[in-house]
């Protein structure tokens, strides 16, 4: 029988629920940065296994699909089991990567290791912000930016990491640590990650063919799913080409080189503020004020080219993906997925795999066309504003 509210009442917002924010923390600043620090090993990795870099390349391509594309689906799949099970299942696969790295000796071979610990840390993402929200009433902001600040230090603190076990040991040895780290934490995550008692999610629906078809014939989720890919696409048109677009509007290659390292520290405090400004303002209005301040950065961007106005616009992306992280989960939950929070939290994760593959694609299209990046930046700045319009109508409850 299933908790009532007052049983729910009783654990939020309490001690268990931080356990929970601490764990994730640690998980994400691992897995997520053990992945998106792919810049930092490739060379070692190209070196140890005789790739190209084309090659090398679409080893990390495979990892962020698994991670965004399977670990979203794979958290739509196990939105009705038990949590225990699945990080078990992360876990294995985690370990399965770090000692096929230790053998394999073909591109076949890392490409294949890439693809389980993109599935793991995909999985792991997806589950870990769709519980924290569970475990929080009052301060589900806060916390949720809490979480999330591991994926953004994750991404500060793991070159240091590997250059640090580059230093010591072979590019093998040194995911077998990161592995051994990984596999730890998801070990200790599998006995303390459980859905509250009273949960929204406590009456589960099925998530078959007749729910994923209720989703679709809502205007709102429509709304939602597409504002979110308009909202969050900058985020990646940056992290592919930002150096090319710096150099290409007047700021010097030694600046540029070191401009996207901004973006990320100031989004590691901005996902902190936001989750603490969304508790007091509420977070659709948090995140679509993020949101705006991201698209008039790439205004600025287009139209100025000086070193201040490039540290100003860089701000402004610092704080809008500092918002855009640490929101969104509740923001949907809310929304959609009360009654399969991690269900939903997988369809939305397919946003940044949407987003990540098809805005960069488009801005260097327009770009080669116009010949500049001045018009393709103004038009991401105006289809920003349009997904955080979107978005913020799409998750709005008082929309029938």
């Amino acid at each position: 029988m299933a908790a009532s509210d007052d049983e729910r009442e009783s654990v939020t917002d309490g001690r268990f629920g931080w356990l929970i924010v601490g764990l994730g923390f640690l998980l994400l600043a691992v897995l997520w940065g053990a992945v998106f620090t792919f810049t930092v090993y490739a060379d070692a990795l190209a070196g140890a296994f005789g790739l190209s870099a084309l090659r090398t390349q679409a080893v990390f391509s495979v990892g962020t699909a698994a991670f965004f594309v399977v670990g979203g689906a794979v958290g739509i799949v196990v939105s009705g089991l038990p949590l225990r099970p699945v990080l078990l299942a992360a876990a294995a696969a985690v370990a399965a990567s770090a000692g096929l790295l230790q053998v394999a000796d073909s591109a076949l071979g890392l490409t294949v290791a890439f693809a389980l610990l993109g599935v793991a840390g995909g999985t792991t993402f997806v589950v870990t912000i769709s519980l924290v929200p569970q475990w929080f009433d009052r301060y589900e902001g806060t916390a949720m930016g809490m979480t999330v600040v591991g994926n953004g230090l994750g991404v500060q603190v793991m070159p240091f990491v590997w250059l640090w076990l580059l230093a010591r040991t072979s590019v093998r040895r040194a995911f077998l640590v990161v592995g051994v780290v990984g596999v730890a934490l998801l070990l200790a995550a599998s006995f303390a990650y459980r859905r509250p008692p009273g949960r929204r999610g406590s009456r589960r629906l099925a998530v078959d063919a007749a729910w994923a078809r209720s989703l679709v014939a809502d205007p709102r989720f429509l709304a939602a799913w597409v504002g979110l890919v308009l909202a969050w696409g900058w985020y990646f048109v940056l992290s592919a080409g930002l150096v090319d677009i710096l150099t290409r509007v007047g700021i010097a290659r030694t600046v540029a080189a070191t401009a996207f390292g901004l973006v990320g520290g100031v989004s590691v405090v901005s996902r902190v503020a936001s989750g603490g400004l969304a508790d007091r303002v509420g977070p659709r209005e948090t995140i679509a004020g993020g949101v705006v301040l991201a698209a008039l950065g790439l205004f600025v961007l287009a139209v100025a080219a000086s070193t201040t106005t490039m540290y100003a616009s860089l701000v402004t992306f610092g704080v809008g993906l500092g918002a855009i992280a640490a929101l969104y989960p509740p923001i949907i939950i809310r929304a959609f997925g009360p009654a399969n929070a991690t269900a939903i939290t997988g369809v939305f994760t397919l946003c940044s795999a949407v987003a990540g593959f098809i805005t960069p694609l488009a801005v260097n299209a327009l770009t080669s066309a116009v010949g500049g990046y001045a018009t393709p930046l103004v038009a991401l700045g105006v289809l920003t504003l349009l997904g955080a319009g979107l978005f913020y109508w799409g998750t709005d409850p008082s929309v029938g």
